[in-house]
């Protein structure tokens, strides 16, 4: 079963890479990280309404990374680092995602902001622990 996990937790890992267009070269890769992590009895303490933003924060993120596995693991990778050409139908393969994957994170973003009132809090700090895990452990590897 923990393997299970581990696995889990790899494919959510990159999930907090944002694509960014720079003035000389695409960065694929921009991975941030959240502002601080939690302990159960803090978001126990804390209000449905304060446990949303922290959730719909940490499934942004995770799910801006996902994608990113089997390309790098690093921050702030260009095309070049990366060995793609920055050739014009690259350029635009890499905006087109961009924006494709800010569509998609704005519509989840309604859809969870909608439904979460009526999911159970322990789902929501079960949820949010696990998600800052999967943080945590995408920042050890950027470390290394």
């Amino acid at each position: 079963m923990r393997k299970f996990y581990v696995c889990i937790i790899a494919l959510f890992m990159l999930s907090s890479i944002d694509a960014l267009a720079q003035k000389d070269q695409k960065v694929v890769i921009d991975i941030r990280g959240i502002g601080s992590y939690h302990d159960k009895k803090e978001l126990e303490s804390m209000t449905k309404g304060q446990l949303m933003p922290l959730y719909l924060e940490r499934v942004k993120i995770l799910f801006s990374v996902i994608q990113y596995f089997g390309v790098t693991n690093k921050s702030g990778v260009t095309f070049t680092d990366l060995g793609i050409p920055a050739s014009k139908d690259n350029v635009k393969a890499l905006e087109t995602e961009v924006q494709n994957r800010e569509a998609f994170l704005n519509s989840n973003a309604q859809f969870l902001t909608g439904i979460l009132p009526y999911s159970d809090t322990s789902n929501i700090i079960k949820a949010i622990l696990f998600y800052e895990e999967v943080l945590k452990l995408v920042h050890t590897i950027q470390v290394e």
